[in-house]
């Protein structure tokens, strides 16, 4: 098979054409065909045996969403795990993440986990493609103590590390909260509240800024790492009445979000259908009521 056209993210090559697979490049030009991967546009490899595929979150397989028009979806599978060695496809995985993936790791021969934009930690049993048990992030810290909103916390943890939070040894975990909006005229979902672990490391600071001073946005910025590169950049920071902070970003054809954050544990975020570099976010326009306008459309999130 030609492969010429395909693009590469690490060691794996895909391409736009849903009906052409994935490989994996083993060697020099070596490189093995995935079985019924057409779909995916990115992956990990977990390891010499495993690969994990998945498809782009704003695609979108949540059935609000597709309901609603947001996206045209194939046959749902947006993770699945792939032999390393023959390519063969071994299980789609059986849930989904609400959010961009952001890492995968195993945890023993027979568990995976995976953590997401989402802010949401799932363990998989990589046989069954069961989803064993579900978790928010961990609660990042900077060299002060003081809390950050980044769902790439766990990049750097070990399989031991892992554990360790899973079994309440370590940071406490995000509340979190999500609300989807995949029209502008029709109904608000919501998922969750989603409690976070306790953690034994309770000594984390909370981030409030003073209320009677204009938000700073850089300083806010370092506080919410989620937000990157052009999406920071044209983020819209604000303050709700209780003291909680929100903050937004749009780029250019991405699912994108807002989050509304009370500078520790607590974390609500906002999905409409569609955002792009012209959006503005009215903040507050009464109480625990967010309006979000996209130029021709305008969402308004109710009761966060």
């Amino acid at each position: 098979m030609n492969f010429s056209d395909h693009d590469q993210r690490g060691d794996l090559l895909v391409h736009d054409d849903d009906n052409i697979p994935a490989g994996l490049v083993v060697s020099g030009d070596s490189i093995i065909p995935l079985e019924d991967s057409g779909r995916i546009t990115n992956g990990i490899v977990l390891n010499d045996k495993l690969i994990l595929g998945y498809d782009i979150v704003w695609k979108c397989y949540r059935p609000e969403f597709v309901a609603a028009g947001y996206r045209l979806t194939l046959p749902p599978y947006p993770m699945a795990l792939w032999d390393a060695g023959t390519g063969k496809k071994l299980t789609t995985l059986q849930g989904l993440h609400t959010g961009s993936i952001r890492g995968a790791k195993l945890l023993d021969d027979k568990h995976m986990i995976t953590w997401a934009r989402d802010f949401r930690v799932f363990v998989w049993n990589t046989e069954t493609g069961e989803r064993t048990e579900k978790f928010t992030t961990p609660v990042l810290t900077d060299q002060d103590g003081y809390a950050i909103v980044s769902s790439r916390n766990g990049e750097d943890y070990s399989p031991e590390d892992w554990q360790d939070y899973i079994e309440g040894r370590g940071a406490p975990g995000f509340n979190v909260t999500i609300y989807l909006k995949p029209d502008p005229h029709g109904e608000q979902y919501g998922l969750g509240p989603f409690n976070g672990l306790t953690g034994d490391d309770r000594s984390i600071r909370g981030y409030a800024p003073d209320q009677h001073e204009p938000i700073d946005h850089t300083d806010l910025l370092r506080r919410v790492q989620d937000l990157e590169g052009a999406e920071a950049g044209y983020s819209t920071p604000f303050r709700l009445n209780d003291g909680r902070l929100g903050i937004g970003g749009a780029t250019y054809g991405a699912w994108e979000q807002v989050f509304i954050w009370d500078g520790l544990k607590d974390l609500t975020i906002l999905i409409p259908c569609s955002m792009d570099i012209n959006c503005r976010i009215d903040g507050e326009i009464a109480p625990n009521t967010i309006r979000i306008d996209n130029e021709t459309e305008t969402y308004t999130f109710e009761n966060i």
